[in-house]
């Protein structure tokens, strides 16, 4: 034995039981903090993709994630294009997926002709060129459609959709009409609690429009999860992004949410939103919804309490109490703004 090897077991002897179990407790809470940072920092990783996230310009929670507008991403090998004109000739730039895999919004788009909800974007940007001190939230922006028409319009919009692909895309086309100033991106999925991170189900048909599964499927990481996944998101409250409206002095906005069945949590974690802004009329998506009674009665119930009537687009009011004929998507209007009818 070497003379540094005789010295070390002497000293190992030399140490009592209780003073060997202290150090071998010490090294092991070493390794577990360094697991805890370092799984941290992997799980943030799964969270925020190959998107690049701002800083905390707007004093919003850390669990909302702010998008970049001026990174750029090495994923860029979809197709953008100039859309087709609508009212006064207001035209912009969408970023697409290949529509095989994206059948509905991406394959509903051909350049200068056709776009996704035509009707639906048009009548939006109708209510706003006519009250002009509106402006837009967008919940599910998806690849950016109304975003990008109602940014075109040069008014704010507050984007917010949870599947990175979705904002890679939609990022781009906003760098493509340099329209940065008139757009947040927020990348995040609204749920009754935040902070927590959830999987999105799968459509290979319209890759695009995810459903966050039931809280039963709660994400839990695991060795072999891979660093790269859009399928895993982080949630946040609605009321966590009011820092956001108030920074940009907004005070009256129209409001689109079309979230896959998870609308309900809008409006669940909305109350300071809904009592601090002026929110004349809501674009709601009501197919999926009108499949969960609980979840039906506690929107009906939240927005009748705030004066808001159901209608179809075209303005004719819904019947309350016959929901199961309601269309696959609605429209609540706010009693004291009739000038939008």
């Amino acid at each position: 034995m070497t003379f540094v090897g005789t010295k070390k077991l002497i000293f190992l002897r030399s140490l009592d039981g209780k003073v060997l179990r202290k150090i071998i407790i010490f090294v092991l809470l070493a390794v577990c903090l360094y697991r805890f940072v370092f799984d941290t920092r992997r799980l943030k990783g799964i969270v925020l993709n190959y998107l690049h996230v701002e800083q905390n310009r707007y004093n919003v929670s850390p669990n909302v994630y702010l998008i970049d507008l001026y990174a750029t991403s090495t994923t860029t090998t979809f197709r953008c294009i100039k859309t087709k004109p609508l009212v006064r000739n207001i035209s912009t730039t969408i970023c697409l997926y290949n529509s095989k895999r994206d059948r509905y919004v991406s394959g509903a788009f051909s350049e200068l002709t056709s776009i996704w909800e035509e009707k639906q974007v048009t009548r939006t940007l109708q209510y706003l060129i006519r009250h002009p001190t509106i402006h837009f939230i967008d919940i599910g922006a998806n690849i950016g459609t109304y975003t990008m028409y109602v940014a075109a319009l040069g008014r704010f919009v507050l984007a917010i959709d949870c599947f990175a692909p979705n904002l890679v895309r939609l990022r781009r086309a906003v760098q493509l009409m340099n329209v940065h100033e008139q757009v947040v991106l927020v990348q995040n999925a609204i749920y009754s609690r935040s902070g927590e991170y959830l999987r999105l189900s799968l459509d290979t048909a319209n890759v695009g429009g995810q459903r966050i599964r039931q809280p039963s499927h709660r994400y839990r990481e695991t060795k072999n999860t891979s660093i790269v996944n859009p399928y895993i998101v982080k949630t946040i409250t609605f009321d966590e992004l009011l820092p956001i409206l108030d920074a940009r002095s907004i005070r009256s906005v129209l409001m689109k949410i079309d979230i896959e069945g998870s609308e309900g949590f809008v409006l669940e974690t909305g109350s300071r939103i809904f009592d601090s802004l002026h929110i004349p009329l809501i674009q709601m998506e009501w197919k999926i919804v009108q499949q969960n009674n609980n979840q039906t009665k506690r929107i009906i119930d939240f927005l009748k309490q705030r004066q808001y009537d159901p209608m179809e687009i075209e303005c004719k009011m819904l019947d309350s109490e016959d929901v199961r004929s309601w269309p696959d998507e609605i429209y609540w209007l706010k009693r004291n703004a009739s000038s939008f009818c």
